[in-house]
């Protein structure tokens, strides 16, 4: 099944995080997004500072109605960072790797090209 097709799972404070193994297993499913710092991240490089805060909010926009939030940051004026992470387990949740395939899923269609 297409991870951008599962459902999210509303309250996940009671499970375990994902282990190396599963991460692993996932992983390539989402292949516009790295594992670093115990955290799925991925950077989109934006024209400048103005096309990077609208970029900026569409992704909170879009995370908001998935009601599922990723810490996001500008960097140098015209890169925007994305990275989950479920703080409530401490770790990576399933519903992270959902997110980003959705992320990027969406992102293709608005843009019709590859990230």
């Amino acid at each position: 099944m297409d991870l951008s097709s599962e459902a999210i799972i509303p309250d996940v404070a009671d499970t375990a995080p994902l282990t190396r193994r599963e991460i692993a297993t996932l992983l390539p499913e989402i292949p516009d997004w790295s594992f670093e710092d115990g955290r799925l991240t991925a950077r989109f490089a934006c024209k400048g500072f103005d096309e990077a805060m609208a970029f900026f909010t569409e992704v909170a926009g879009f995370a908001a109605r998935e009601k599922h939030l990723p810490d996001i940051g500008i960097h140098a004026g015209r890169f925007v960072d994305v990275a989950w992470y479920t703080y409530a387990i401490g770790g990576l949740s399933k519903n992270d790797f959902i997110m980003a395939a959705r992320l990027s899923g969406w992102l293709r269609r608005r843009r019709g090209t590859s990230l």
